[in-house]
């Protein structure tokens, strides 16, 4: 086969042709370049754009790591806190199991004392009974005995009487007075049994008179009445009295035997009494004070004792018995009973007795 001959022209034209697709080719290389290099510069941008929201995450990475962090001490701190409480409740627990056992211990307690109580009260119930039947007979034997005790000696009175009678003409002076002296003891005997008898019924044994109330002034005047004062003797009473209501007995016989005590054992010629009251609300203050001798301290109790006298019987007549029925008379009815007294500086008795008092039968 024969060679294709081209002339100058032709490989000009070829060769234009050549360069022609060349540029062509290399425009087209170039435009890939570029679109490239744009989606180089995109996914650049993209890339830079992914390492910033990386930097973010890894921020908030940061601080998700340090709020773990924070929550796990939080968790660590209200673990030792539930470990707190729980030991708390665990010694709450047993605190509990404690008092329970005290309390069932007290309750065991409380369930004996109620029964020591219910045993006491029968005690003191029988006691009462016992108590009041032996009041009884006391009540029986002091008047039984202070009636059989008169009997003989109203006897041995008449009996001196007709002693006197029969034998008036041979009587001598010494003789009379022994006579006389035998009368006065008889009285005093039977005064001291009188009294006896009226102390074993304070507080027990109540009449008419218990019940009847009178005015104060009323009261003091019956008193003076019945004691007569003697010559010398000047009892001022308060006005006060005119302004109380009070039940006669037993103030008449309190007040009686504090006056009697007073012009009995009074060591001067004249004599002065005051008789004074106070009104306190609940109670009634009295008191009797008189310008006498006075009371040695170391007998101020012991003259509240029955058949105690600070003088012989023969100079002061008495059975002894006058103070002690005041004091019981005054703790019988609630009230309080003081004196005041010194050698040389007369004496002050002082009692309260109360505005409200339960009167029944046999029982003040």
């Amino acid at each position: 086969m024969e060679a294709r001959s081209h002339s100058p022209q032709d490989q000009e034209g070829e060769r234009e042709q050549a360069l022609r697709d060349f540029q062509r080719a290399t425009l087209n290389i170039l435009e890939d370049f570029d679109a490239e290099k744009k989606r180089l510069e995109m996914i650049q941008t993209a890339t830079l754009n992914i390492l910033d929201d990386f930097a973010d995450e890894k921020i908030r990475f940061g601080q998700v790591q340090t709020a773990t962090l924070n929550i796990l001490e939080d968790f660590g701190e209200e673990k030792a806190r539930l470990a707190q409480m729980q030991t708390a409740t665990l010694n709450i627990l047993e605190d509990f199991d404690v008092e329970k056992r005290q309390l069932q211990q007290s309750q065991r307690a409380f369930l004996n004392i109620l029964e020591d109580i219910d045993l006491e009260r029968s005690k003191v119930a029988s006691a009462y009974q016992r108590i009041e039947i032996v009041n009884k007979e006391l009540q029986d034997f002091a008047y039984a005995a202070s009636h059989d005790l008169k009997a003989p000696l109203r006897v041995i009175d008449n009996a001196s009487k007709w002693l006197e009678e029969d034998l008036q003409e041979h009587l001598t002076d010494e003789t009379r007075e022994n006579m006389n002296l035998l009368r006065g003891r008889i009285r005093r005997m039977e005064k001291l049994l009188d009294d006896l008898l009226d102390y074993s019924r304070i507080g027990r044994s109540v009449d008419e008179r218990y019940a009847e109330i009178i005015p104060g002034d009323a009261l003091m005047g019956n008193i003076l009445a019945l004691l007569s004062p003697p010559e010398g003797v000047a009892v001022n009473v308060s006005p006060r009295f005119a302004d109380i209501r009070v039940r006669r007995m037993p103030l008449q016989q309190i007040l009686m035997n504090l006056l009697s005590n007073a012009m009995k054992h009074h060591d001067k010629k004249v004599a002065r009494i005051e008789v004074t009251v106070e009104d306190r609300g609940a109670d009634y203050a009295f008191s009797v004070k008189d310008d006498g001798p006075g009371i040695p301290e170391q007998f101020h109790e012991q003259i509240f004792m029955m058949f105690q006298t600070l003088k012989p019987r023969d100079q002061v007549e008495g059975s002894g018995m006058g103070l002690a029925m005041v004091r019981k008379n005054i703790e019988v009815f609630g009230g309080t009973l003081d004196l005041v007294s010194a050698v040389g500086k007369g004496s002050t008795f002082r009692f309260t007795w109360p505005k409200q008092q339960k009167v029944r039968e046999g029982i003040a």
